[in-house]
C-alpha cells in the first residue's frame, strides 16, 4: 500500500504503518487493534515491533506522518517541471484512487475511530513534524494556485485561502465516501472531486462552459 521507505525509515517501520493501514482499511476500530495484530499484519515479531515503537499510538502518529511526507514528497517533484494545477490534481486522484500515494481508506477509518483525547495528545508530542509539514503544504498549494492563475485554471480574484478551502473540502468529502463505498464493495468516482474543484476555481466567464481544458 506505501511502496518503498522515504529516507529515514527503515523497511520494518514501514511495514508497520503499512500493517496498520490494512486493518484500519477493513474498518476495524483502532481502540480494537492490539500492537500483535499490527505485528502480524506487518510480517514481523511483537518484540522487534517494540524495538521501533514504544507504543500503539506512536505507530499511529508515524505512520500518518509518515503518509502525509510521501504525498508532499510527490507534490513538490511536481514543482520542478511545467505546472498544470489541472494535470497535477488530475494525476493526484488518479493515485489516490489506486491508493499509490496515500491509504485514503485506511486514513478516513484511523480519522474517525481515534479519540478527540488521542489525537490531542498525538498532536502535540508531534507538534514539530506537524508544523513543518503544514509548512511544506503551504508552500506546494501557493506555488500550484500562482500557476493556475498563470495557466488561466484559476480565477485570479479568488485567493489562496479560498483555493484551499475548496480542494481540502472536495478531498475530504470524497475520502469519506470512499470509506462508505469500500465498505459496501462499490467504486468511488474520484473524477467527481476533479470536476468539483474545477468548477469552483475556473474563471468566471469560463464558468458556463465546459470544465474540462483542451486535450
Amino acid at each position: 500500500m506505501i511502496s518503498e521507505p522515504l529516507a529515514g525509515y527503515s523497511p520494518k517501520e514501514v511495514a508497520a504503518f503499512d500493517g496498520l493501514f490494512r486493518l484500519a482499511a477493513t474498518g476495524k476500530q483502532f481502540s480494537s487493534i492490539k500492537v500483535q495484530d499490527i505485528a502480524t499484519a506487518a510480517g514481523i515479531g511483537k518484540g522487534t515491533l517494540y524495538e521501533y515503537f514504544s507504543s500503539k499510538e506512536e505507530i499511529l502518529a508515524r505512520a500518518i506522518l509518515y503518509a502525509l511526507e510521501r504525498a508532499l514528497g510527490w507534490l513538490e517533484e511536481q514543482l520542478q517541471g511545467e505546472i498544470s494545477l489541472y494535470r497535477t490534481l488530475e494525476t493526484f486522484l488518479d493515485m489516490l484512487e489506486k491508493e499509490r500515494i496515500l491509504p485514503v481508506t485506511a486514513l478516513s477509518a484511523l480519522n474517525t475511530s481515534v479519540s478527540a483525547e488521542q489525537k490531542q495528545e498525538l498532536n502535540q508530542k508531534y507538534q514539530d513534524r506537524i508544523q513543518e509539514i503544514f509548512r511544506r503544504m503551504k508552500q506546494c498549494e501557493q506555488q500550484f494556485f500562482e500557476a493556475g492563475r498563470r495557466n488561466g485554471e484559476i480565477d485570479p480574484v479568488l485567493d489562496d485561502s479560498f483555493c484551499e478551502y475548496v480542494i481540502v473540502s472536495a478531498l475530504f468529502g470524497m475520502a469519506g465516501r470512499n470509506l462508505c463505498a469500500h465498505q459496501q464493495g462499490r467504486k468511488t468516482e474520484w473524477k467527481l472531486v476533479q470536476q468539483m474543484v474545477f468548477r469552483s476555481l475556473r474563471p468566471q466567464t469560463d464558468r458556463s462552459s465546459c470544465i474540462q481544458p483542451d486535450l
